[in-house]
């Protein structure tokens, strides 16, 4: 992805309750740029783990669906549900804001195939490996965001790396304990899960970007209903389903079905809006690594929903050691991230001081300046007066 100059370096002001917001270049892997992170952000991003965690029980429950049909039926209600945020929120937005998210459709496209894949693979991982294996493969996220962020030099501290190391430990036991005997691993089943996690990977940053200046809805909308159509289509070409029949092998089944529309409908309002509309929504003020390391906590949400409905055993105590690692993770990447961040405004703060200095240094040797032309100009005036007489004597 190339952008302008404009784009490396882009200072968003917002309201004055919400702080400044610095957006990097399109390369800014892990750039916790935000002054500060609002104290409803930390509720919304409980609240949205809650509600992605509990998108795999009620897979589960309709397991005989296909898996591509499964993820386009969720996001086909899901964008209908944001079309209307989206409406009232463009209506509101400036018209310079308007052409420049016509002007960035690569881009949202490019999300919208992340998301597209990531949902398609993820639910045939579900449905064609284990659990474990599928928890595991897709949780790899975080590290593959802190080791982007190596690769390509950009900052990130000991501390965040130690922390997405803890999280990804704690991801290692929750998927070991949701583990059932029963269940075949499969390669292509792990493999999938791992393409999920790194298109979930391209899904995040892009919605970084764009989150800095783009309403959430309208964003949101664009991105779900490109994948939805993508899914669509990929269930109509690889799945045959049918565009007019009902049920199970209908591309838009749970429209006309009774027994599938309160699930889809669920998955649509609470894993769709709640869940990843809330993680869109926070980009704009948490790091991608923080959103994805909280995720990671999904196997014990998960386990101890579906324990409650009767669908799976009670967790173990890895289980819970394993959610115990995922928050400590959440907490020192956090911790971490706000300490690097205030390192970079001091850092940040010390270069205008001397870039100040070094005006105020110039603006003063350009008065000296000006000040000595006319100490010049008199010492020339009262020269030539003398060399005149000189000359007169001299005749």
């Amino acid at each position: 992805m190339q952008g302008s100059e404009e784009d490396e370096r882009l200072l968003v002001q917002r309201s004055p309750s919400t702080p400044a917001l610095e957006c990097s270049s399109e390369d800014g892997l892990l750039h916790l740029k935000k002054s500060s992170t609002p104290v409803w952000a930390w509720g919304l991003l409980v609240a949205a783990v809650f509600a992605v965690s509990s998108a795999a029980v009620t897979f589960t429950m309709v397991s005989e669906v296909p898996p591509i049909t499964l993820a386009a039926w969720r996001l086909q209600l899901t964008s209908v549900f944001l079309g209307v945020g989206a409406a009232f929120q463009f209506r509101g937005m400036p018209s310079a804001d308007r052409w420049r998210t016509l002007q960035q459709a690569r881009l949202l496209a490019a999300s919208g195939a992340c998301l597209c894949v990531h949902f398609g693979l993820w639910v045939y991982s579900v449905q064609t490996t284990s659990l474990a294996h599928s928890l595991l493969f897709v949780s790899a996220t975080p590290l593959f965001l802190a080791g982007g962020a190596w690769l390509l030099r950009r900052p990130i501290s000991r501390g965040e790396l130690a922390g997405t190391a803890v999280g990804l430990a704690g991801a290692v036991l929750l998927a070991t304990a949701a583990a059932r005997s029963d269940a075949q691993v499969t390669v292509r089943g792990d493999l999938a899960a791992l393409t999920a996690s790194l298109c979930f990977v391209g899904y995040l940053l892009v919605g970084q970007r764009l989150r800095s200046w783009m309403p959430a809805f309208v964003y949101a909308f664009i991105v779900t209903a490109l994948a939805a159509l993508m899914l669509t289509l990929g269930a109509l070409l690889f799945e045959r389903a049918s565009l007019g029949a009902a049920g199970l092998h209908g591309a838009f089944g749970w429209a006309a079905s009774a027994h599938y529309l309160p699930y889809v409908t669920y998955l649509a309002a609470g894993p769709g809006i709640v869940g990843h509309t809330g993680f869109n929504t926070l980009l704009r003020y948490m790091d991608p690594l923080l959103i994805s390391l909280a995720c990671n906590s999904e196997p014990l949400i998960g386990s101890v929903l579906g324990w409650a409905l009767g669908l799976l055993a009670p967790p173990g105590l890895w289980t819970y050691i394993g959610g115990s690692l995922v928050l400590a993770s959440t907490f020192l990447v956090s911790l971490a991230a706000a300490q690097r961040q205030q390192q970079q405004r001091q850092q940040q703060q010390r270069q205008q001081q001397q870039q100040q200095q070094q005006q105020q240094q110039q603006q003063q040797q350009q008065q000296q300046q000006h000040q000595q032309q006319p100490e010049r100009h008199q010492h020339l005036q009262q020269q030539q007066p003398r060399e005149q007489q000189q000359q007169q004597q001299e005749q």
